[in-house]
């Protein structure tokens, strides 16, 4: 049994690390896409030195509450998961989750595609 939780526990972890990294790159991307809009309003040590400093200010706090907050979501899926369909099983299924909702904004960011209107017009193979 002990065996079978620590094997729970790195896959627990591997899930959580996934979706986080997954998490603050999009973010980080996003407000990268952001603040390089103003680039032509400063020379290009200025605003590298101001969006790195301001990449710092907002992504320090930033990831701190985002691991904290996604480690207490992903433990609350997991247990609801686990109560209706088993500990595995509500892990996998939180993952799967977790990662169509980031799949979603990154087709998003990337194609500017919106993925739920060709799931439900019938056109999902034009994503592959």
């Amino acid at each position: 049994m002990a065996r079978k939780t620590r094997i729970y526990n790195k896959v627990f972890r591997i899930v959580v690390f996934t979706i986080t990294i997954l998490t603050a790159n999009l973010l980080s991307e996003l407000l990268t896409d952001y603040l390089v809009s103003f680039k032509n309003y400063y020379r290009p040590l200025v605003f590298s030195l101001m969006a790195m400093a301001i990449i710092v200010i907002i992504f320090f706090p930033a990831f701190q509450i985002l691991d904290h907050w996604i480690k207490k979501m992903s433990v609350n899926v997991v247990k609801t998961g686990s109560s209706l369909s088993g500990k595995y099983s509500g892990l996998l299924l939180a993952f799967i989750i977790s990662v169509a909702i980031l799949t979603f904004f990154y087709i998003k960011m990337w194609y500017d595609i919106n993925i739920l209107d060709f799931l439900f017009m019938g056109k999902a193979k034009l994503l592959y």
